[in-house]
């Protein structure tokens, strides 16, 4: 490597020295097609954004609805004596979102069914629930709905009740039944006459009355705490009115949650806004004229707002944070600022050319590589740095401006571009990892570091021959010596490295993955809120059981029932009918039979034939209840990827996943203390929950391996290069020092700092261990010609070291929790490998030169 490096270092050099001006119309065209790139960058801050969507437990997921057309809860809050009102304004809001939808009253479609949702006023918009409207009624005796009810329940029936149906057959018990019906329809109470056009047969008699599962049903509806209104919710005490809407499009659409929340909150009227920020929802959200109460909203859209519009300004608070902690590093490294601009305009350039890449290629930057430009600060300026710093060396010594050039670019310039490449590839190898937060990460900063590295060798040497005029910093003047070293550093890097050793068990893993989430989020907030009031999440939560073979969904229902029961759930078992019963429910006679016992007791026959069909189907057929509980289900449509085209996916468009194996999907309602303890046991008993905290929980044991995979990867980029630049197996062992100490730093920050080891935390091991090695290869490459290196190098080095450090500085003080927590895992990482650089390396390679002889 060594011999193409020096060539194309030289071709460099004459082509700075002869046609300079070639070069800066190079320049100028890739910062014009690759800031073309950076309009095409989206954010996608939220935790959506890194799944891996072609698992297939996450795959369960996200087809199950989670964070596709997850349901947005519009909440106004108050006391009894603004109740009417806020009813009222919940009524109105449906009323305008059914009639300017032409969303039936009672929330079915045309062929009998529950209505996908008709997003008002278009498909940024949002829609009632029609599940909510057809509960809602059904207590109102709306007959398309009671009628698709019972042939429901009837469906459900033999596996429900099985041999108790026997009665049924019974010709004299079956016209006291029907006779019991045309009385209870006949009844001035309300309540009885709905019982009876739901049950005309009386199948709830049949059930055991004093059973465990009657029991804990009525002790569930007792405790249930919401009142169904018609299309809204509304708390017992009358403190919350909830209005839930459903949102047909990915949570990850942060600015379309935008401009629905500020639709939303002036009353849902007109069209949708044209643009929208958050101060315009927390005005639109406030008290106004017609509405004295304020409103809030909550659910997956609202959080990812508020958190991508949080990162997004805790990002740029970093940055800015991190540029000006650079520039105190270098003027107290240098004791001048002479040179940042030499420094940073290259690097600016560098970055410009890096988020256009990431727009070319990605056209995206998720959660985890929202932090690449601390890195890119950090890391990226030390190339700028080892040259400049050794240009004005040799200025200052008296040579001219090409000589100057050339020892940099040569003498300098192949130690720092195999850093360089050291800790590129150490990210880019993280694009192999099966997981897109990961790869996302390892592409961004890995091309950007490529090209700040590249910008700089392009970018500064014209520079400092147009603005170097000999004066200033550049004047002749006393040579730098040598730095002394101080017998008490490597014994002071030593213990710093053994206290870290000492912290490190001190770290704790964080199981919940909400310790992403920015502190301060009101949706959020409210959320945890709701589900302390209502005694279970608002977050979606339902049981999948495998069908690849439908025969065996009754074992496995038995299997899982006595677990929900135990939980508190009213899950009958699955029973199965005697044959002969099963005949006669099934046989035509025992339908006439019904018919006309119907008509003596003056009951309308047609009015049965639906029920009765639906029996008879459910008795022949044990397979006909699973197709009853899937209809009543939703449908969950896939929002279509409206995503800008990038390399990455048009590269990986043709590949589909398999289809997922067909499943029967089940909501439930369990508190997050009964899902955590449950999961293992319905795991084991054939099933799984789907759900946010499921999936939550799939994604952390997939980012687990992801991790240690890719810190293999990156390790693996890392000794490609020392393999073919160092070519000695003493280079490799000194260049594992600062690798080994960036671990050991992780987690020792952590654990002496108290941050948990979170998902995010987890990516600081593969950054440490790309940017340990940047000046520990300039170190090393200097010590193979320069007895002296260490000493001339220190204090490059402690400024490389200062601006990266300052780098990740930033987003210690960062108010979202991620963000800090990955901050203080690369700053102890870094920090403890650069120490030892300075340190401990000078004395082993004083032990053991490597200068060639």
């Amino acid at each position: 490597m060594k011999t193409p490096m020096k060539a194309f270092l030289r071709g460099l050099l004459r082509l700075h020295l002869s046609r300079s001006r070639g070069l800066w119309f190079v320049v100028a065209g890739l910062t014009l097609l690759l800031g073309w790139g950076t309009l095409r960058v989206e954010r996608a801050l939220d935790l959506m954004s890194l799944l891996p969507s072609e698992h297939p437990a996450v795959r369960a997921n996200l087809e199950a609805g989670v964070g596709q057309q997850e349901l947005m809860w519009v909440v106004a809050e108050g006391g009894e004596a603004d109740l009417e009102a806020r009813r009222a304004w919940a009524e109105g809001v449906v009323d305008r979102l059914l009639t300017e939808g032409n969303l039936p009253l009672n929330g079915l479609a045309a062929e009998g069914r529950l209505s996908d949702p008709v997003p008002v006023p278009g498909p940024g918009g949002a829609s009632p629930w029609p599940a909510l409207l057809a509960v809602g009624a059904i207590t109102e005796g709306d007959a398309a709905v009671s009628r698709l009810t019972t042939e429901t329940l009837y469906t459900l029936a033999p596996a429900w009740l099985g041999d108790r149906l026997a009665p049924l057959t019974d010709p004299a018990a079956l016209q006291r039944r029907l006779q019991a019906t045309a009385k209870a329809l006949a009844s001035p109470e309300p309540l009885s006459a709905a019982l009876a056009r739901l049950d005309p047969l009386g199948l709830r008699d049949l059930a055991p009355q004093n059973g465990e599962g009657m029991a804990k049903a009525t002790a569930l509806g007792r405790a249930f705490t919401l009142r169904v209104r018609t299309g809204y919710f509304e708390t017992k005490d009358g403190r919350f009115v909830l209005l839930p809407l459903v949102v047909g499009f990915p949570a990850t659409d942060a600015k379309a949650t935008t401009h629905l929340m500020a639709w939303l909150g002036r009353g849902a009227k007109g069209a949708l806004p044209a643009s929208a920020n958050l101060e315009d929802v927390k005005r639109a959200l406030a008290p106004m004229e017609g509405r004295a109460f304020p409103l809030q909203i909550t659910g997956a859209h609202a959080i990812t707002a508020w958190e991508s519009h949080r990162l997004t300004m805790e990002v740029l608070f970093s940055l800015g944070l991190s540029f000006v902690l650079i520039g105190l590093v270098y003027w107290l490294g240098f004791r001048t600022l002479a040179g940042y601009g030499f420094v940073m305009v290259p690097l600016l350039v560098g970055m410009v050319w890096a988020l256009g890449l990431t727009g070319w290629v990605l056209g995206r930057v998720n959660l985890m590589a929202a932090g690449f430009g601390a890195v890119l600060l950090g890391v990226g300026d030390d190339v700028g740095i080892l040259l400049f710093s050794r240009y004005r060396d040799e200025r200052r010594a008296g040579r001219s401006k090409a000589w100057a050039l050339r020892a940099a670019l040569l003498g300098t310039g192949p130690g720092v571009v195999a850093g360089a490449l050291a800790t590129s590839f150490a990210f880019l190898a993280l694009a192999f990892a099966p997981f897109p937060g990961i790869r996302d990460l390892g592409l961004t900063t890995g091309l950007g570091l490529l090209a700040c590295l590249l910008a700089t060798f392009l970018v500064l040497p014209p520079l400092l021959l147009a603005l170097d005029h000999g004066t200033g910093t550049f004047a002749p003047g006393p040579v730098q010596t040598a730095a002394s070293r101080h017998r008490w550093a490597p014994w002071v890097a030593l213990a710093v490295l053994i206290l870290a050793l000492v912290g490190a068990p001190r770290t704790r893993w964080e199981e919940d993955l909400r310790r992403f989430r920015a502190q301060g989020n009101p949706a959020l907030n409210l959320q945890e809120r709701l589900t302390r009031n209502l005694g279970a999440s608002l977050q979606p939560l339902a049981l999948q059981i495998p069908l690849e073979d439908p025969d065996r969904l009754p074992a496995r229902w038995n299997k899982l029932s006595p677990i929900l029961r135990e939980a508190g759930l009213p899950v009958p078992d699955w029973k199965t009918l005697d044959p002969e019963l099963r005949h006669a429910l099934g046989s035509e006679t025992w339908r006439h039979q019904v018919l006309e016992a119907a008509a003596k007791a003056g009951l309308d026959p047609a009015g049965l034939e639906g029920p009765l069909t639906a029996l008879a189907a459910a008795a022949a057929d044990p397979a006909q209840p699973v197709g009853a509980l899937q209809a009543m289900l939703p449908r969950v449509s896939q929002p279509e990827d409206h995503h800008p085209w990038n390399l990455w996916d048009g590269f990986h468009r043709n590949r589909k996943p398999a289809p997922l194996a067909p499943a029967l999907t089940v909501p439930i309602r369990l508190d997050e203390a009964a899902l955590a303890r449950l999961t293992p046991s319905v795991e084991a008993a054939g099933g799984r929950f789907v759900g946010t905290q499921p999936l939550f929980r799939v994604v952390k044991g997939i980012a687990k391996e992801a991790v240690q995979q890719a810190v293999l990867l990156a390790v693996a980029g890392i000794f490609i290069v020392i393999a073919t630049f160092g070519r000695s197996l003493r280079f490799a062992a000194f260049a594992l020092v600062p690798l080994l100490a960036s671990q050991v730093g992780v987690f020792g920050a952590l654990g002496w700092f108290g941050e948990p080891l979170t998902f995010l935390s987890l990516m600081a091991i593969p950054i440490a261990l790309g940017v340990s090695v940047d000046t520990a290869f300039n170190l090393l490459h200097r010590a193979r010609r320069e007895a002296d290196a260490p000493g001339r190098v220190a204090r490059v080095n402690a400024v490389c070291a200062g601006t990266t450090l300052a780098g990740f500085g930033g987003m210690v003080f960062s108010g979202y929790r991620g963000l800090r927590g990955l901050g203080l895992a690369c700053l102890g990482g870094v920090a403890l490998a650069l120490l030892l650089t300075q340190w401990l390396l000078p004395v082993l390679l004083e032990t053991w030169p490597l200068e060639k002889k």
